[in-house]
């Protein structure tokens, strides 16, 4: 939950996991239902995040707290068993894959309906695909990252739509199935940016939007016509009659507002689950008895993690050994130690430290102060005029990283800037809030930023790490440019053999680790979370997802 700090909710995907395949129809009708069909429908589930969304336009919102609403009231053409992770339908109801893997064609169900009544049809479809490229659009940019490889959306009847790919890639489908539908005839296509839903989201999802308190909370309200309700993979599902989303910018007061009630659902900090959530009220697992539950899930959800990236278009960063000196200058071990209470671990790359992908050559980053100084000499820099701060060329070596986060990211980066002052750098700290960061990165008007990156099911690093996202609105956030790098991209996201995918990414893995255009500095082992005793579920987590869309009120 709150430990994400930023995600396209296309994700960046980044964790192995098998291609889908063409489902047959049999496999597609067999839905499994995952929660309580017998479960009890009403009452309210509270939640918190420490930041509230930039933006609910749906094809404008980038950020994780934004999607996470989104994501309830719009729907895509096939969603996720979050046990299994394979593809079941949802406004699609089959699909069909050319045996080239070109050519993909979705069969929509006839009961799918927009909350305001209207059928969906192929033509919404197809303006939720041809919208992307808009000029209009602010995140065109970001979008071309995953659909640039189709020519197109073609319309063959009311409920049926086409699409067709300029080359084969192994997420083809993946991408198509994750769509987000939004209704054409809610969007002036020359204005895209400008619509209403802006303010009031309307899509075909289980709740209805219903009141945006900025700086307060968001509420949602289930909607009783919703028209994918019988579904197999939604019975027992979305049970509570109202999702209620505060906004509470501290750890403490967050934990404050659990204990006296306010809320429903929080995540933990590793501090508050060792030291905070002790004594007669609190137990772990449903079956505690107490009526505050937690649980730290340990699951197969990908791991998301921490980083400090550069602006790689500032002459200051220009030099890798500059990079690599500055990630030798953080002390991961002190910060799992004092601030995370082991439920971190060393990040390594852009790869999860436990995926196949992680190419097992590449080691955490050492905290070496004496070796990063070494390397910032051979780059040329040294304090030439005797004030401790190493200089080059008349500059001295000093940089702000920007972060949106008041508290642990403030932590870390204060350890940081006095093992830095050691090397002869002068790190300082900036926090703004989360829509002036975004808007700082977008026009890379920044030196360094420390955020985190979710990583999600099925791998594509094209979006973060190919020289053709490194544009403004894209997501290559630093502007990263490696032509060995671009070549591997392009022949591991072919559908080849997994094997050789393994091969081909962990070379990138390596060359990305060398380059350290981020300073990869954490990733969770955990996902720290704590509810109150009144929810019951079928399980205490899923697979691939903590499934508190499943949970119920006991009368």
């Amino acid at each position: 939950m709150l430990r994400r700090l930023l995600m396209p909710w296309l994700a960046l995907l980044l964790m192995l996991a098998a291609p889908p395949h063409a489902a047959t129809a049999a496999e597609m009708a067999a839905g499994r239902v995952l929660g309580n069909p017998d479960a009890p429908v009403g009452g309210a589930r509270r939640d918190a995040y420490k930041i509230q969304p930039a933006t609910l336009h749906p094809l404008n919102a980038t950020d994780y707290y934004g999607n996470r609403i989104l994501e309830l009231i719009y729907e895509s053409l096939a969603t996720v068993d979050v046990d299994s992770y394979a593809f079941i339908p949802l406004l699609a109801e089959r699909w069909e894959i050319s045996a080239d893997k070109l050519v993909f064609t979705f069969h929509l169900d006839p009961a799918a309906r927009w909350q305001d009544g209207r059928p969906l049809t192929a033509q919404d479809v197809k303006f939720s695909f041809d919208v992307l490229f808009a000029e209009g659009l602010k995140t065109r940019a970001k979008w071309q990252s995953y659909y640039s490889n189709f020519s197109g959306a073609e319309v063959l009847g009311p409920r049926t739509v086409r699409f067709t790919a300029r080359q084969d890639h192994f997420r083809n489908f993946n991408n198509l199935a994750s769509l987000r539908i939004v209704p054409a005839h809610r969007f002036d296509p020359a204005k895209p940016d400008d619509t209403d839903l802006a303010k009031k989201p309307m899509g075909s999802g289980p709740y209805r939007f219903d009141e945006w308190r900025r700086g307060s909370w968001i509420k949602l309200r289930r909607d009783k016509t919703y028209w994918g309700a019988d579904l197999p993979q939604n019975r027992g599902r979305w049970n509570q009659s109202l999702l209620l989303t505060k906004f509470i910018p501290t750890d403490k007061v967050l934990l404050e507002s659990f204990k006296r009630g306010d809320l429903d659902l929080v995540g933990l900090t590793p501090e508050q689950w060792v030291r905070e959530t002790d004594g007669p009220q609190w137990g772990e697992g449903a079956d505690s008895g107490k009526p505050l539950v937690k649980l730290a899930v340990d699951n197969l959800e990908p791991r998301s993690y921490r980083y400090v990236g550069y602006n790689l278009g500032s002459p200051l960063f220009h030099d890798r050994r500059v990079r690599q000196a500055l990630s030798r200058l953080y002390d991961r071990d002190a910060y799992i130690e004092k601030f995370y209470h082991g439920f971190r671990d060393k990040a390594v790359g852009p790869f999860a430290a436990n995926s196949p992908y992680s190419s097992p050559r590449v080691q955490p980053v050492p905290f070496d102060v004496a070796g990063a100084l070494g390397l910032l000499r051979a780059a040329g820099w040294a304090d030439t005029d005797g004030d401790t701060l190493l200089d080059k060329d008349g500059q001295p070596f000093r940089f702000t990283v920007l972060t949106a986060d008041a508290e642990t990211s403030v932590k870390l980066l204060t350890l940081a800037r006095e093992t830095m002052r050691q090397a002869g750098v002068e790190l300082n700290i900036k926090v703004v809030d989360w829509s002036t960061l975004l808007q700082l990165i977008d026009e890379y008007k920044y030196d360094a930023v420390m955020l985190g990156w979710t990583r999600v099911v099925h791998m594509d690093p094209t979006p973060l790490w190919h020289s053709k996202g490194a544009v403004a609105g894209g997501l290559n956030l630093v502007r990263y440019r490696n032509p060995e790098v671009d070549r591997l991209i392009e022949a591991g996201v072919r559908s080849i053999p997994e094997a050789e995918r393994i091969q081909i990414f962990r070379r990138i893995h390596e060359i990305i680790a060398e380059d350290q255009p981020y300073t990869f500095l954490l990733e969770d082992n955990h996902k720290l979370v704590a509810h109150r005793a009144g929810f019951r579920s079928v399980k205490p987590w899923y697979n691939y997802a903590l499934g508190e869309d499943y949970w119920w009120i006991t009368p």
